[in-house]
């Protein structure tokens, strides 16, 4: 996962992530890279931070639309 513009360490750009989320895309740094090649949905190539990160995304994403935001 790559840093981006700006990002600060454990802060969540909620309009942002919300914006890619209601088009319909994941926010491309929340997608884990290994060697230049998405393995999203290959968690056993992922590491630990990778997982974690992911699992930690995908709980908030379960809470923007549990409230109705996406």
């Amino acid at each position: 996962m790559d840093p981006r513009a700006d990002a600060v360490p454990g802060l969540v750009d909620v309009d942002r992530e919300l914006t890619y989320l209601r088009a319909g895309s994941d926010p491309p740094w929340e997608r884990p890279h290994r060697h230049g090649i998405d393995i999203t949905d290959q968690p056993d190539l992922q590491t630990p931070y990778q997982r974690q990160r992911r699992a930690e995304y995908l709980s908030r994403v379960d809470g923007y639309r549990e409230r109705g935001l996406i």
